[in-house]
């Protein structure tokens, strides 16, 4: 996963000023809980007593410690997957050491999308328990990003460890004036030197002494949350949960406000290693921790004009049902209902290759298989039942053994979502949220590898793939026909197709991008930016030299600019641009070439 830390640039939509001003002060309810891997004083091992701790005060970030996944003492339960279920939140991982079969490590939980997320070790010395820090971007408004940090220290009496997990993580945020929260057990006093480092960087949550060990009578704080930079929060409330027997440590809860602060207009689109310090001023990134700052920003603008995720969104394992089923001689093809939300069903097609259903399922690989523009038959051209020649990608790859998924796109052929109903503000976040859902669904497949999925479309699938990747890290291998250049090289800037209805600002892209007819350069995101945000993962991007949509010599210089960040992340031969003699089509010899791909990448 990509090595993007610690930096978060609150964004906005771009007003004619050449000023972007972040939402309205925000307040977020923080939790910390060492959960003991959900084993209580009394013995007995109960997550749903957990679950019930955190749901109590109905927090908007939860960090999570001593987590156990698929460990035997714990039942061999994925305990991040059951308390996402029992909470109703996303959750991610970070895995610090294997435990009886499994892992072990801490988890956050959030009710925003978390997108950047990584896992990094801290210092370790004289064969100590590894301890790790889990970060990752939450994005909490259309406007508003913070970057969200979960921790565990080392508990041994000798502090060195923990002295250098405090500068470990310090260093990361040092001269970044940008907003962020950790929160974790440090296992150390607020007069130990451990703390006196973290608040060179940090601010504690709450002046007065918070106990939270020993949980029956707790007599010293060693759970904490954390703010930086101290102008942009205000603490509203920070208390100490009382439940004293669901595990050995007391939760703490920290309610914070961000504030307003305006930050100048988007940065190039053609400098994405350009970024901005605490003051405001623009610099060259040298490592990927400062590149996750300007990544943080792209994603912001991409939520300006696409809307926001709705709230409450589900991600438990998504209902499904199988409405007919096909023998494909090496592989079964079923047309399948999904529920991507509550309300909402969605078409698709589920390839599966006779190989896999063997017992013990085989696992293999998995790719999201995204159609082209099609209003007639929609998802069934690239199973190949009927439409255009060469897009029958996700038939083909279930021949080579892929379990392939390939949702129907809103609005159109046989999918119409009530798009405004179910609070979506373009059909383009609209697709890419069913496509997450997809993955989701593709990985509770007993017979699919979690850990090997791709995304492959043409034209309007080829766009998909790429606003679908950079918003879920899961995807490891992107490919991209026809389906990009520059906005501002789109038809060659014609006017006529920027009108409100048209292109890029129809129902099922995104309206709000009409809003910037005229002044293209001030779109808030673009595809060098989007290529570059998807580094250091596969990326192959095809690019006919005679496609009438997509221009190649755009794409050439989209690309150039992106691969300044993937040579950053010493990547830069992962990203392919191909310019077949062609026009907007996706023929035999490139389709040939993603799927060497895919077999190079995911098997």
């Amino acid at each position: 996963m990509r090595a993007q830390l610690f930096m978060i640039l609150i964004l906005a939509n771009l007003a004619s000023t050449g000023f972007a001003l972040a939402d309205r002060p925000v307040r977020i309810r923080v939790l910390s809980y060492n959960i003991h891997h959900g084993a209580g004083v009394d013995g007995q091992l109960d997550l749903g007593r957990i679950a019930k701790v955190i749901q109590s005060v109905s927090p908007d970030l939860v960090a999570l410690q001593e987590v156990d996944k698929n460990a035997t003492r714990s039942n061999s339960v994925d305990q991040p997957a059951e308390l996402a279920r029992l909470t109703g939140m996303n959750v991610i991982f970070g895995a610090n050491i294997p435990l009886q079969g499994g892992q072990y490590g801490n988890a956050m939980l959030s009710n925003w999308e978390l997108c950047d997320r990584n896992n990094v070790s801290l210092p370790n010395t004289n064969d100590g328990e590894q301890r790790g820090l889990l970060t990752a971007t939450a994005l909490v408004g259309a406007n508003t990003a913070i970057r969200f940090l979960a921790t565990h220290f080392d508990h041994r009496s000798d502090d060195a460890d923990r002295v250098a997990s405090a500068k470990r993580v310090n260093e990361f945020v040092s001269g970044i004036n940008a907003p962020a929260v950790l929160a974790g057990d440090i296992n150390a006093i607020r007069s130990s030197r451990v703390l006196q480092e973290l608040q060179e960087e940090w601010t504690i949550a709450g002046t007065d002494e918070q106990p939270t060990v020993p949980v029956a009578n707790p007599d010293r704080q060693i759970d904490f949350v954390f703010f930086r930079p101290a102008d942009r929060w205000r603490v509203i409330e920070t208390r100490v949960l009382p439940d004293t027997v669901a595990s050995d440590h007391r939760a703490i809860l920290a309610v914070l406000q961000l504030n307003d602060k305006q930050i100048p207009a988007r940065l190039p689109r053609d400098q994405v290693l350009l970024y901005r310090d605490s003051s405001g001023e623009q610099k060259i990134a040298k490592t990927s921790d400062q590149w996750a700052g300007r990544r943080a920003e792209i994603l912001g603008g991409m939520h300006s004009v696409m809307g926001q995720f709705p709230e409450n969104l589900p991600r438990s394992q998504p209902t499904m049902k199988v409405i007919e089923q096909a023998d494909c001689d090496s592989y079964i093809r079923q047309l399948i209902e999904y529920e991507s939300q509550p309300g909402c069903m969605t078409p698709a097609y589920l390839c599966i290759p006779k190989t896999a259903l063997n017992q013990p399922p085989a696992k293999v690989p998995a790719v999201l298989c995204l159609h082209p523009t099609d209003n007639q038959v929609g998802h069934k051209v690239v199973v190949g039942l009927g439409g255009r020649p060469n897009r029958q990608y996700a038939g083909e790859l279930a021949e080579r053994g892929y379990v392939t998924i390939a949702p129907s796109y809103p609005l159109l052929a046989n999918y119409q979502p009530d798009l405004e109903t179910l609070g979506w503000k373009s059909g383009t976040l609209k697709a890419v949220f069913d496509n997450i859902r997809a993955i989701d669904l593709l990985q509770t497949l007993p017979y699919v590898d979690q850990d090997a999925i791709g995304a492959i479309g043409h034209s309007l699938g080829g766009h998909n793939a790429v606003y679908t990747a950079v918003f879920d890290e899961r995807i490891k291998a992107i490919v991209s026909s026809c389906g990009l250049d520059s906005y501002l090289d789109y038809y060659d800037g014609a006017p006529n197709v920027w009108v409100r209805g048209k292109g890029w600002t129809s129902d099922r892209y995104m309206p709000r991008l009409a809003d910037f007819a005229g002044r293209l350069d001030e779109i808030p995101f673009d595809f060098h930016e989007m290529i570059a945000a998807l580094a250091p993962r596969h990326t192959l991007i095809v690019a006919p030299l005679h496609d009438s949509n997509f221009r190649a010599a755009s794409v050439d210089r989209v690309a150039a600019a992106a691969k300044e960040v993937f040579e950053l992340f010493g990547a830069g031969e992962k990203l392919r641009v191909e310019h077949p003699d062609c026009g907007h089509d996706f023929p035999d010899q490139m389709r040939e070439t993603a799927y060497q791909l895919f077999d190079t990448v995911l098997k």
